[in-house]
């Protein structure tokens, strides 16, 4: 049997005079930089102790496949394996700044190539599998979207949070099987394992803010930034910021 060993390593810190028990992991910068590339605007602080900032509205990344503007860090193709082969682990508190009516994805496990694993959406937009699904009254719905091994995408909704609110997230992939928990202020949820479609193609993880936008006068998928803009302007989403705090990201290989 082929023995795990961690490759990303987690940083104790903060421990305060008030508790000698109270403390924060987070994975140290060098660590995020060597397995991550950027897309946008730079999210660490300085200095940088586990928290980072996306803002998608400010960046105005085109990746050039449409949906909207992006600022997020990916695992970079050296890094990535197959969805067999992966097994990783994420979490962070998650603390929105968002406009009533923005749609954005803060985290997903995305195919080389269109297909998406693993999405993680905050939106206040309409969606009945939403426990507010209730469209632009600032109620922002948290649901995880997984990617089940009949092609079908399962829903659940996870929490829902007004903007300047957190909630943590955990997100786990192993052995093809995925598991997302969110915790609010009103309690926790998690999605329980699911396995996921059989692909031989590498997957990585990626993380930010994914401001969704569409064509405003169709209100389908577009590629044209131009559109985007209108959009944002059409439903008055002039900022976004999305803010991890205790960051974590850990990843678990065969040794050889």
């Amino acid at each position: 049997m082929h023995r795990l060993i961690r490759t990303l390593c987690v940083l104790a810190a903060g421990v305060t005079a008030a508790s000698s028990h109270a403390q924060t992991a987070f994975t140290p910068q060098p660590e995020l930089r060597r397995v991550f590339e950027l897309e946008g605007d730079s999210p660490y602080p300085a200095p940088y102790a586990g928290t980072l900032d996306f803002s998608a509205f400010g960046s105005r990344h085109d990746s050039g496949h449409g949906h909207g503007y992006r600022n997020e860090l990916k695992v970079a193709g050296r890094q990535r394996q197959t969805a067999d082969r992966t097994r990783e682990h994420f979490s962070a508190r998650v603390t929105i700044d968002l406009p009533d009516g923005a749609k954005t994805i803060v985290a997903q496990y995305h195919g080389e190539g269109l297909d998406t694993l693993v999405k993680v959406y905050v939106q206040d937009t309409a969606d009945a599998k939403g426990l507010d699904g209730k469209a632009g009254n600032g109620v922002f719905d948290v649901l995880a979207r997984i990617l089940g091994t009949d092609g079908k995408e399962v829903t659940t909704a996870m929490g829902a949070v007004r903007s300047g609110e957190s909630f943590d997230l955990d997100i786990r992939f192993a052995n093809r099987e995925a598991e997302v928990a969110v915790k609010t202020d009103k309690g926790a949820i998690r999605t329980g394992l699911t396995k996921v479609k059989a692909d031989n193609r590498n997957i990585y993880f990626k993380f930010g803010d994914y401001l969704q936008a569409l064509d405003p006068d169709t209100r389908a998928h577009t590629i044209v930034a131009a559109k985007w803009d209108a959009y944002y302007l059409q439903n008055r989403i002039d900022h976004s910021r999305i803010t991890f705090s205790n960051t974590i990201f850990e990843r678990e290989q065969e040794a050889r």
